[in-house]
């Protein structure tokens, strides 16, 4: 069984899926740019826990995805700030289970004291994680597919 694919065929279809798939390639690299800069410059502070929670994320694949979150107050450069970011960027993690989100918020109780990482440039978006995700790279690999995918189309048209 052959699958035929027939992509955007006219001038001004083509041209807003290439803007389409240009602004994904994008977003994808302000968010990997932003995520190695939040990394990059830290300093590390005391926050306390106020609350946690799981986020259960919108139904893919046929499965739900779930996102573990921590709102935490810190002090830095002495201003107060509070966060709810558990890891660099604005890019959620996601995982497959609730059990595997909230292994990740083990340690992370209300009330407890922990280590924050507060990007020196935008104290306001400390997180608790020092670690970097793979999916602003998968966000820029489908912007480019999407690209190339047009330009096929429109050269076969």
């Amino acid at each position: 069984m052959e699958i035929d694919f027939d992509g955007p065929s006219g001038t001004l279809q083509i041209a807003l899926a290439l803007i389409v798939g240009l602004g994904v390639m994008g977003y994808g690299g302000y968010s990997y740019t932003a995520q190695s800069a939040a990394l990059d410059s830290t300093e590390t502070v005391d926050a306390t826990i106020v609350s946690t929670s799981i986020e259960q994320l919108d139904q893919r694949r046929g499965t739900d995805d779930y996102s573990p979150q921590a709102t935490f107050n810190y002090t830095y450069k002495n201003e107060t700030y509070t966060s709810s970011h558990m890891y660099p960027g604005g890019i959620a993690h996601e995982f497959e289970t609730k059990e595997d989100a909230k292994a990740k918020l083990e340690g992370f109780e209300p009330g407890a004291t922990v280590m924050t990482y507060v990007p020196t440039d935008s104290p306001e978006k400390a997180f608790l994680k020092h670690q970097s995700s793979n999916k602003p790279l998968y966000i820029i690999g489908f912007g480019a597919i999407f690209v190339l995918g047009t330009i096929v189309s429109g050269f076969r048209n």
